[in-house]
């Protein structure tokens, strides 16, 4: 027989949703504890930035190395583009005049300076590979030319300084 019933002696279907407890424990334990929702105390942190901080930065002798850029600015000054020493595009700049280009030249444009800067970046790893492998033994430098400029085909220094000046010579021709 249920426990709750109503006047008319039928079931309370209300009685489902009585939520309080029938009697309290008499072992001493208080369950309202568990339902305690006050702010835990914070761990000798003196604040949220700084626990966030401590998380989320490396110790200051972690920094890591810059990475450099190899950057050609053509002669109007209008694009600039920033390669790494792999010769792979980091970065194209374009000042406000280029409003003036066609799109098609600003593309052209782009792809000049884009083409100088990587080779630049290829020149600049040439130079370190070359002053490396000397440092290691490689006492042959036809060899080791051939294996930079033939093997890996990586443009020299020079050839990079020659190039350009070519490019800008007879681009930027005025008269």
């Amino acid at each position: 027989m249920p426990e709750h019933q109503n006047a008319d002696d039928r079931d309370d279907l209300f009685a489902a949703m009585d939520f309080s407890a029938a009697e309290q424990p008499t072992d001493g334990s208080d369950a309202s504890a568990a339902l305690d929702f006050s702010p835990a105390e914070p761990d000798e942190t003196p604040d949220i930035l700084a626990a966030i901080d401590s998380l989320t930065h490396t110790a200051e002798e972690d920094v890591t190395e810059v990475v450099p850029l190899f950057t050609v600015t053509n002669p109007p000054g209008t694009v600039s583009v920033s390669a790494l020493r792999d010769g792979g595009i980091d970065r194209v700049a374009l000042s406000g005049t280029v409003t003036r280009m066609t799109e098609s030249q600003l593309a052209e444009e782009i792809l000049v300076i884009a083409s100088l800067a990587g080779q630049q970046g290829q020149a600049a790893q040439h130079e370190f590979l070359w002053e490396n492998m000397r440092e290691l033994g490689a006492d042959d430098p036809d060899a080791l030319h051939d294996l930079l400029e033939n093997g890996m085909a990586l443009a020299s220094p020079e050839q990079a300084a020659e190039t350009r000046a070519h490019v800008f010579a007879t681009r930027y021709a005025t008269g």
